[in-house]
């Protein structure tokens, strides 16, 4: 039986749209597709669907409004596009659904944002705030600012972690491209593209096999970046559709249950309560933690907590209460979680048994380095 059945049954659904969408060849504002997507958008929430936007575009469109053509370019660039077409994009949303009785309400969100365990909490009241005023959340990443590029990898990321942050029934990522697709070595080694994959679980290895570049050249993502956000989505048992958005009447047809684009269940991602979503996805890890192949295992298998005698090693300067990675004897990063001392009070204790952590630190908050309860398998 197709999983799609999930479509039709969620609740909340988080929209992204991909700057390609907005944009014809040339440069040019694709007005009527942006026009059939917002009216897609209020026959879904004119059935009772909650959803929240996360849009793309401010930088596509900063470029037309300078009349500088898609290309690599400097940070600095891309914030100054950022900056002056973030203005028009809202002004597209406000206006469309406009027609509609509608508000928006721009919601501006950093990696920072996310990061930081309060400011998250934060964003996830006020856009369930928004939400229970009736507005429209469109939600874009704060170029403007952003010191990093491809902080959130065309936006893809930026809604997996929406969908997580909001606990929502679905994510679609909206792109121009139909999903994904097989792909076939040629004789040369060439990858050639097959048909289109109608549904597929996470699980799969031909996931990875299959998703290639980006081929847009108006976007920063591509197939990978989108396979990585169905993969976070998944960790809250939260399905992806990534189906063409050019596509009239894309998310009708997504409802009514037709073969548009491509499904990823999330296969055994398995749900994680909301503190954990946020270690896992959320949080920026502030260091390493080195574990013995006895304290991996115990971690991985039994869901056990980190004790001070299975860490080996300490990378970093952190505080108790940061996120931290945890690494096995093969370099793998298996788990995240919040530690309970700092990275000094870690190094003196490392190796020892819990016993002695009161001898050694002349105190003792927890017999364990990361408790179970805040330890995320990654």
């Amino acid at each position: 039986m197709s999983k799609r059945s999930r479509i039709a049954s969620a609740g909340h659904v988080v929209v992204k749209i991909g700057s390609a969408i907005f944009m014809r060849e040339g440069g040019r504002v694709d007005r009527r597709t942006f026009a059939a997507l917002v009216d897609d958008l209020d026959r879904l929430m004119t059935g009772g669907v909650r959803v929240t936007v996360v849009t793309s575009g401010a930088v596509a469109l900063g470029r037309q409004a300078l009349g500088v053509t898609p290309g690599s370019c400097e940070v600095a660039e891309l914030q100054a596009f950022a900056a002056l077409g973030q203005s028009r994009l809202m002004q597209m949303w406000e206006a469309e659904f406009g027609h509609y009785d509608r508000r928006v309400a721009q919601v501006l969100l950093g990696r920072q944002d996310l990061a930081d365990r309060d400011r998250y909490l934060n964003a996830r009241r006020a856009l369930e705030t928004l939400h229970a005023f009736g507005a429209v959340p469109v939600i874009n990443e704060n170029d403007t600012v952003a010191t990093e590029e491809l902080t959130f990898g065309d936006n893809d990321q930026l809604a997996a972690m929406c969908a997580a942050l909001l606990g929502a029934d679905l994510l679609v990522l909206l792109s121009d491209v139909e999903g994904l697709l097989e792909v076939h070595q040629g004789e040369g080694g060439e990858r050639r593209f097959g048909k289109r994959v109608e549904e597929i679980s996470l699980d799969d290895p031909r996931v990875d096999q299959w998703a290639g570049p980006p081929v847009s050249g108006v976007g920063r993502g591509g197939m990978v970046s989108k396979i990585l956000a169905a993969r976070i989505a998944a960790r809250s048992d939260t399905p992806t559709v990534i189906a063409p958005g050019k596509a009239p009447g894309v998310l009708a047809a997504l409802w009514r249950a037709e073969a548009v684009g491509t499904f990823f269940d999330p296969g055994q991602g398995g749900q994680v309560r909301a503190k954990k979503r946020w270690i896992d996805h959320g949080a920026r890890a502030a260091g390493k933690l080195f574990c013995d192949e006895g304290a991996a295992s115990a971690v991985r298998e039994r869901g056990a907590s980190l004790l001070p005698i299975g860490v080996t090693g300490v990378e970093g300067s952190f505080e108790a209460g940061s996120v931290v990675e945890l690494v096995d004897p093969r370099q793998q990063v298996f788990a995240r979680g919040l530690v309970v001392y700092d990275a000094d009070e870690i190094r003196s204790i490392a190796g020892l048994r819990s016993e002695a952590i009161e001898e050694v630190l002349g105190f003792t908050v927890f017999d364990a380095i990361v408790h179970r309860d805040n330890l995320v398998l990654t």
